[in-house]
């Protein structure tokens, strides 16, 4: 077994040590020494190269041995090199290729950019002639490669030199639109098509406070005086919650992090820092969802309307809701192999298992034995019969108005289509009444813990995540004690109005 560094240092804690331009770094107790190769799009690389021994004095002197006086100068080389502006990046197109990298074609046969500082092209000039008329017998690979590629482009230098005569001021920063930085974001982002659209208008709303419009130079938000404009104007924003104002702070981070990513040479991530921190919404200042009262439930399901028999996939979805305590994603989206049965038990799997699928937490993917309610009325068989009347596939989508045309998520589904409804029948108002299908999940909650049923039993049947780690972590109801503690619960008051609903849902398509 190879022994630790024979030396007593700071490597033996796996640390980089800085040696004469070279990093020291010990892994597996052998010395490695780590350089810097030319850059490739912009990023910088790294090569670690063995020393084959775990003494730290010896691997010092193997670097000391391998080093020249030239070393000093090829790092500054190695340095202005890597800073070059060009005036247009091929990205795709390659040059020169060497054992230890590639160098961009766009290097040898491109413009240099106007925003090179006049003292660096000079410099990188001079000292390049230097380098090239000394030994390079003792330098290695990648040091060659570099100088190969400078000497290569001198012309591009010297015209450079010829065409700015004089020193021209610099430009720190390079010429983007907030819209470009905006798009990469979002596309990087993997964010849906609504998530993006959520983003771009807020930050548009954002943007238009400060006097910023989308194809304004970047450089303009990238600013602190910017930055602290918006996160006065979002901190000072009224009748705004504290939840929005943190999300609002989010998009804003994100942009100036995604500028910080595509060019960190020119705007810096600790810019973030300028941002206000805010705190949550206390629950006390929330406006949280109301259940339905028992009237507004008998209005709902009451017969006398026609609305679920035109739309009776509505219909099973508000009950899906009801007995399992659902969020709308989960009960919309709901596949056909979603529906089945396990130890005997018919059952449906909340999980995620396709893009438009979103659940909230682990604790919301989990397989709920369906309520006899449920199944009296008919919502087991009206999935089997339309999977066998459409020849659907297991994949496919038991409620197909869940995708929009174009296959994303329709999160309009609820408003649109259920909350629509019970505007039109008076169980809730155009305002903000704090009624909608979340209601829902709060009537299962309140007639479970009404039925005594046990709070891991609920936090199994709701998908809740629980309080402590018992809770989280450890529960271990098999799916016959669930169904048995899910059957304690019911809406009694609605049972007159189920008994017609089974036989109009047995017509149902």
């Amino acid at each position: 077994m190879m022994k630790k560094c024979d030396a007593n240092c700071d490597a033996r804690r796996g640390a980089d040590q800085s040696f004469n331009g070279y990093h020291l770094w010990l892994r597996n107790n052998i010395f490695y020494y780590r350089v810097e190769l030319p850059r490739e799009n912009n990023k910088r690389r790294y090569k670690r190269i063995s020393l084959h021994t775990n003494n730290f004095y010896e691997a010092r002197e193997i670097i000391r041995n391998m080093t020249t006086d030239n070393k000093t100068i090829l790092d500054r080389i190695r340095t202005l090199y890597n800073n070059l502006d060009f005036v247009l990046d091929l990205g795709s197109n390659w040059g020169v290729n060497g054992n230890y990298g590639v160098v961009p074609q766009y290097r040898l046969n491109k413009k240099l950019s106007n925003r090179n500082k006049r003292e660096d092209i000079e410099e990188l000039h001079r000292l390049s002639t230097i380098a090239e008329n000394s030994n390079q017998m003792t330098l290695s690979q990648e040091d060659r490669e570099l100088l190969k590629a400078v000497v290569n482009m001198r012309p591009l230098l010297e015209n450079f030199l010829k065409q700015n005569t004089s020193p021209t001021p610099h430009v720190s920063m390079p010429m983007r639109k907030i819209s470009e930085v905006l798009e990469t974001m979002l596309i990087k982002g993997n964010n849906c098509k609504s998530e993006q659209v959520r983003k771009r208008n807020t930050l548009t709303t954002l943007l238009s406070a400060v006097e910023l419009k989308l194809d304004d130079d970047y450089a303009l938000f990238h600013n602190v005086n910017t930055i602290n404009k918006l996160g006065k104007y979002v901190v000072s924003e009224p009748n705004v919650k504290g939840d929005k104002k943190r999300r609002q702070i989010r998009y804003i981070k994100e942009l100036a992090t995604c500028g910080s990513n595509i060019d960190p040479d020119h705007y810096k991530s600790n810019i973030i820092l300028n941002l206000p921190n805010i705190e949550k919404t206390k629950k006390s200042e929330k406006n949280p969802h109301l259940p339905y009262s028992k009237e507004q439930l008998l209005e709902i399901f009451n017969p006398k309307h026609t609305y679920f028999q035109h739309h009776p996939d509505a219909f099973f979805v508000c009950l899906i809701a009801l007995y399992t305590g659902s969020r709308a994603n989960a009960a919309i989206t709901l596949q056909y192999n979603d529906v089945f049965e396990k130890d005997g038990i018919p059952c449906i799997y909340f999980r995620e298992n396709h893009p438009i699928k979103q659940l909230k937490n682990d604790a919301s993917e989990r397989i709920v034995p369906i309520h006899s309610e449920l199944i009296n009325v008919g919502f087991v068989d009206y999935v089997r019969n339309r999977q066998k009347r459409l020849n659907a596939k297991g994949t496919d989508f038991i409620f197909p108005r869940c995708q929009t045309k174009s296959g994303e998520y329709n999160n309009k589904y609820t408003v649109r289509v259920i909350l629509k409804y019970f505007k039109e029948i008076g169980v809730k108002s155009d305002s903000n009444d704090r009624y909608d299908f979340h209601s829902f999940r709060k009537n299962a909650s309140i007639a479970m813990q009404d039925a005594r049923i046990i709070r891991s039993y609920i936090l199994d049947i709701i998908g809740w995540e629980g309080n402590s780690t018992m809770e989280q972590s450890y529960s271990n109801h098999t799916l016959a004690q669930i169904k048995a503690e899910l059957e304690k619960f019911n809406y009694d008051f609605l049972s007159g109005h189920f008994a017609k609903w089974k036989e109009i849902m047995k017509k149902a398509k």
